[in-house]
């Protein structure tokens, strides 16, 4: 399975784009209208643009033959000229940056760029299995933020994949587990200042062939699959 990721600056994206907002759907530009800050706005448009420019060279097409609608949770469904042609989009922007993900299974991305400085291991502590937040408290400060945006990002994009969002009450019953081979269904990649994660459902140990638009992670991809746990594997 083929699975297209693409990353860029906001503001470059931007400037790929057809002037003006026309090229948005009736849809997508009624909320487009509704978002009140220009950074939102920008988000938008950027992220939807990029969603068409990789659908198109997925797929075949130009970018005026592809649409974006939302399901019932909101996230991203993909038209090619109105028909539903069973691609699946997942979009996500953090501090400047865009990430999109296209495939022809559920498919979830997330981006998390480090800026302000937070308290991990109480965070953890709120969020995840008394396990993880031991561990993550036991270890160097240096290491903190790498260990928990892996997982932070994992989680995220694996929820958007499902396409229900993300659930406090999941994320105390489910982990991600280093996993090479086609058993794999996450993958994380370490970023300059950051974390980019995809995850992907249904790939049933289907092998997957990530190809890459834009600003390419320069490190090699970490391949995790997700498990949900026991009561007693919780507190281990």
């Amino acid at each position: 399975m083929q699975l297209l990721v693409g990353l860029g600056a906001i503001s470059k994206l931007l400037g790929q784009l057809p002037a003006g907002e026309g090229w948005l759907s009736g849809a997508e530009r009624a909320r487009w209208l509704e978002m009140k800050l220009p950074a939102r706005r920008a988000q938008f448009l950027a992220g939807h643009g990029y969603a068409r420019q990789l659908l198109a060279r997925f797929d075949g097409g130009v970018f005026e033959d592809w649409s974006l609608s939302e399901n019932e949770h909101g996230a991203p469904l993909a038209t090619r000229r109105g028909v539903d042609v069973g691609l699946h989009v997942s979009i996500s922007h953090s501090g400047g940056q865009l990430a999109c993900a296209v495939a022809a299974k559920p498919v979830g991305v997330d981006i998390e760029q480090l800026g302000r400085k937070r308290d991990l291991p109480k965070l953890a502590k709120s969020l995840y299995p008394p396990a993880f937040s031991r561990a993550l408290a036991s270890e160097d400060a240096a290491l903190h933020s790498q260990r928990f945006y892996r997982r932070w990002t994992l989680d995220e994009a694996r929820a958007k994949a499902t396409g229900r969002g993300l659930l406090r009450t999941t994320l105390a019953v489910q982990e991600w587990l280093p996993m090479s081979g086609p058993r794999a269904d996450g993958w994380t990649w370490d970023l300059p200042s950051g974390c980019l994660a995809v995850a992907v459902l249904e790939c049933a140990g289907e092998p997957v062939e990530f190809i890459f638009e834009g600003d390419a992670p320069t490190t090699g991809a970490h391949p995790w699959c997700w498990r949900v746990c026991t009561p007693a594997e919780m507190d281990q």
